[in-house]
């Protein structure tokens, strides 16, 4: 009949990849979309602020479920629960429980850019974290420092949107898929021709965002380890030439290495470390480093917040 659209059930047999997760579009009015999300695992996912503050996002959980980390309580919905988000201004970390099921629907078109990007983001995360845990785990810190900083620097910020720096840091470091695993996981100094893997894996990263999304997001990648002085890698550029984004993703990959327990290297505490990065204010960005050591200072960021991530 004219007018109706039927969407059978996908059975775990016709699908040759159900064990990943996956978005299918369900139906699409104008700007509504109705999204079915099936999350596979005890996955962490986030809730980001609209791009679009009219935009209203609904969240029904068909199966499993989530909780829901809010400012000052955990919220645990299950199967049959929703939730809406309008106006959000802050993250929020959602853990599912296992396996799950979720309705999704807004008025802020996101199918496409979503499909797009999960398919890269999914293929990505996967190789990081086939290669080296602590990359993986550092990359998802790496996010939250980043925009922790960037929101903290409000109207002093970069001229980036906050998605497109999430992007950025969270995959910065992808290009470590092409360095052998025996080199990321060395615990004793690195040879000359081992150190050049490692020396180019931000130009990796770069040219593998850079299809996907676009050159601003490929450059904050190219240059987080490149430093205001010229003594950064891999292209030894200088302040002029390095982006106000890519310094934060600079701060923030610094600040994670010293506080992280890499197995080789003498643990820093956030205060320790903010410290030594306000100290250097010939590599690093004093704007970007000052309100770093602010949001320890106020207890912005706790000890230990990031761990399993």
């Amino acid at each position: 009949m004219e007018g109706i659209r039927f969407i059978r059930k996908v059975t775990a047999g016709d699908s040759a990849a159900e064990n990943e997760s996956s978005a299918q579009l369900l139906a699409k009015q104008g700007v509504l979309e109705v999204i079915l999300y099936r999350i596979k695992g005890e996955s962490v996912v986030w809730l980001f602020p609209a791009s679009d503050p009219n935009a209203i996002e609904y969240f029904f959980i068909h199966a499993g479920g989530v909780d829901l980390a809010m400012e000052d309580e955990l919220v645990s919905l299950g199967a049959g629960d929703s939730f809406s988000v309008s106006g959000l201004k802050t993250d929020v970390p959602v853990k599912m429980h296992g396996d799950s099921e979720i309705l999704y629907v807004t008025n802020c078109p996101a199918y496409e850019s979503v499909a797009d990007v999960d398919v890269s983001l999914k293929e990505l995360l996967t190789r990081i974290n086939e290669k080296d845990h602590y990359t993986s785990r550092h990359s998802k810190a790496v996010l939250q420092y980043s925009l922790a900083i960037y929101d903290a620097m409000q109207d002093r910020g970069p001229d980036i949107s906050r998605e497109d720096l999430a992007f950025a840091a969270l995959f910065h470091d992808v290009g470590k898929c092409f360095v052998p695993v025996e080199i990321l996981q060395k615990p004793d100094k690195l040879e000359q021709a081992e150190l050049r893997y490692i020396l180019r894996h931000p130009v990796d990263s770069g040219r593998m965002l850079l299809p996907k999304f676009g050159e601003q997001i490929a450059e904050i990648a190219r240059n987080h380890h490149e430093r205001l002085d010229g003594t950064g890698y891999p292209r030894g550029l200088k302040v002029e030439d390095i982006s106000l984004s890519s310094q934060i993703v600079a701060v923030a990959d610094a600040f994670d290495a010293m506080t992280s327990n890499r197995g080789y290297n003498v643990v820093k505490t956030l205060l320790e470390a903010a410290e030594e990065l306000v100290s250097l204010p010939n590599q690093y960005d004093m704007r970007i480093t000052s309100v770093l050591m602010q949001l320890v200072s106020s207890g912005g960021l706790e000890e230990g917040v990031i761990t399993g991530v």
